[in-house]
């Protein structure tokens, strides 16, 4: 018997059709696999809508060893993949029997007849890859980015290869976040403390009028147990590192006049004395 095993390629799945003295069939357990089947059942049906033409064909593998497949004429394969109906299967299965059931005995045909399985119009498996990744390393990018307008670029590119690739676009805002002006945070950060002033809060663990001590752990807990929506992450801490009113000083242990203990703070002159200097 005159046998060829032929790997097809349609959209990440692969497809096998196989060369059977000049004819084409497809291998279908594959098939059956790709689209989410019970390989039995349907096994169980082909037999009873196709036996007449069904193949038990024996190929040779890549590893030299013989390998059966349950075969059908690729002239067939249209009517098998319209007999099931994606209203009867699960709804995350509906998507690619339709894909299937609307491409791939073209996309097969066109292997078979011209050697290659595209369609005119049609974005090759390469493309695809290659587009997939570059969809992928720019939602990288957007993750890092913390730059409004480089943002906004990066997502104006992502949609347009997200709709051109037939796929959601993602939730943009979500990947990563921009980072507000240095200005703006250092402000925020001065603001959750007035607050806390306002409320006779005692955050300042120094014991020298001229020197403000905050320890941000110990700030956090106050700002949750106040209703003091600011989160201190990088963000802040790094502009408070270049904050000039109040001027940062140094990160040094001092001796908590709250705590009583030796606690870890960031050293700030006090913002009324700045003036004076």
């Amino acid at each position: 018997m005159n046998t060829q095993l032929m790997p097809v390629p349609f959209y990440g799945d692969t497809v096998v059709l196989i060369r059977k003295d000049g004819e084409p069939y497809v291998a279908m357990k594959p098939v059956v696999a790709n689209m989410g089947l019970d390989w039995k059942s349907q096994h169980a049906k082909l037999g009873e809508k196709f036996g007449s033409v069904m193949a038990e064909i024996t190929t040779t593998g890549v590893d030299g060893k013989q390998y059966g497949m349950t075969c059908l004429p690729l002239r067939k394969l249209a009517a098998w993949l319209y007999s099931i109906s994606p209203n009867k299967v699960a709804p995350e299965l509906r998507d690619k029997i339709v894909q299937y059931q609307e491409e791939c005995d073209e996309v097969l045909w066109n292997y078979w007849s011209k050697g290659v399985a595209t369609r005119p119009g049609a974005v090759t498996i390469a493309q695809q890859i290659s587009m997939s990744k570059h969809r992928l390393a720019l939602m990288k990018e957007l993750m890092r980015s913390r730059n409004k307008v480089m943002r906004e670029a990066l997502g104006i590119e992502i949609t347009r290869l997200s709709t051109s690739m037939g796929l959601a676009v993602p939730d943009l805002e979500g990947l990563g976040h921009v980072e507000p002006p240095q200005a703006d945070v250092v402000a925020e950060f001065w603001a959750a403390l007035l607050q806390l002033d306002a409320k006779g809060v005692a955050y300042n663990h120094s014991k020298r009028l001229n020197l403000m001590a905050v320890n941000m752990p110990h700030l956090a807990e106050l700002f949750a147990q106040h209703g003091i929506p600011l989160v201190l992450g990088s963000g802040v801490t790094t502009a408070l590192k270049n904050s000039v009113n109040p001027r940062f000083i140094d990160l040094k242990a001092v001796d908590s006049v709250i705590r009583k203990v030796t606690v870890k703070c960031w050293l700030f002159a006090q913002p009324d004395l700045i003036k004076a200097e």
